[in-house]
């Protein structure tokens, strides 16, 4: 009895992991297509620092800033509702 449901176990891990994979490869393919297309370099201004850069890194950086502020938004909304309990 353990042995088919450690291969029934075995074989959704092996297709999850190929699922995984695929879907991988497939933001892997569409960043590629993105940084592709958009190397022209734009001007950027932040704060007092002034400079170009191309417009797939400012892009980049700027989802990046904004996953970080909102994980640490919602990080401090759960430690304030933590404390309140």
């Amino acid at each position: 009895m353990s042995d088919e449901i450690l291969g029934g176990e075995a074989t959704v891990t092996k297709r999850g992991a190929r699922e995984r994979l695929l879907a991988v490869a497939v933001v892997a393919a569409g960043l590629g297509a993105f940084i592709v297309q958009n190397t022209d370099s734009t001007p950027v201004t932040w704060l007092i620092f002034t400079g170009t850069a191309p417009l797939w890194v400012v892009i980049v950086l700027a989802a990046v800033a904004g996953a970080v502020l909102s994980e640490l938004g919602g990080y401090l909304i759960r430690r304030r509702r933590q404390r309140a309990n």
